[in-house]
């Protein structure tokens, strides 16, 4: 009986304490060093992870990522550089630093002693950005990744416009280092459907998506199956297999214009 108190009694403190960290402060590090000028030139490989975290929907503070000195932040380690991407309470950095660790693995969180009207915490995107198991590996340590995030679409108040889901595709390759390279992006799974006052019923579907890896040619291949509404207008495509080729070159990420094959067209009565 004494030793079941005893274990309800530490379930309660892990409790308690789980409570309350749960909402402490925590500064989100992109990178660092002890030294200035080597953290200074990390900032040169910010360039193309920046513009695909903002492509992928995720919003920093202004001013970040920040170089700030280690001692200037109350609860971090004196004695290093670091690029702060942000701080927020531990609950909102959850999927924050899920996000920016899928395109750089090396970003980390340390707690700090911040009040909350000093936090300055980046907005995750609507939509999560997920990791596929396909992978590129190229020589000099290249890979090319991919992850897909789904986006939406509605009709305007007055109803123009469609109700659009999508799955994108973003192709990223990353460097020996773990350094964001190079991106390009294509539409996968697709659903259109609407009745738009002026231009009556729409229906068109993509789906089946897949991803073929051609590791001797340096290339990805996604395809798709898409298909129109069985009333679509007289010559216009009623179906057909898409398929859009990613290429890596030069440390460069190129995509094809979408290729079509098997396609179907309504009849004309």
């Amino acid at each position: 009986m004494r030793s079941c108190i005893v274990v309800l009694g530490l379930l309660a403190f892990t409790g308690a304490f789980q409570a309350e960290a749960a909402g402490k402060p925590v500064a989100l590090i992109w990178k660092g060093s002890k030294d200035k000028a080597e953290a200074e030139a990390q900032r040169d490989t910010w360039a193309d992870l920046g513009r695909l975290l903002e492509k992928t929907g995720l919003s920093l503070p202004d001013g970040h990522p920040k170089l700030v000195e280690s001692k200037t932040v109350p609860g971090l380690k004196p004695g290093f550089w670091v690029w702060l991407v942000g701080t927020c309470t531990s609950d909102d950095a959850g999927p924050v630093l899920e996000h920016l660790k899928r395109l750089a693995p090396g970003t980390y969180s340390r707690p700090v002693k911040l009040a909350a009207k000093k936090l300055a915490c980046p907005k995750p995107p609507d939509s999560p950005l997920l990791a596929r198991d396909e992978v590129l590996k190229l020589s000099a340590g290249e890979a090319l990744r991919v992850f897909t995030q789904e986006e939406s679409e509605s009709p305007d108040e007055e109803g123009r416009g469609d109700s659009i889901s999508r799955t994108r595709f973003h192709f990223v390759l990353f460097g020996k280092d773990g350094e964001v390279l190079a991106t390009e992006d294509a539409e996968g799974d697709l659903d259109v459907s609407g009745n738009d006052p002026g231009s009556g019923p729409t229906s068109y579907r993509c789906d089946g998506t897949s991803i073929e890896t051609q590791e001797d040619d340096g290339k990805m291949v996604l395809t798709r199956h898409c298909s129109a509404n069985a009333s679509a207008e007289c010559g216009s495509m009623l179906s057909a297999d898409e398929s859009v080729t990613v290429t890596v070159k030069d440390s460069a990420v190129s995509a094809s214009a979408v290729e079509r094959t098997d396609v179907q067209y309504a009849e004309c009565e």
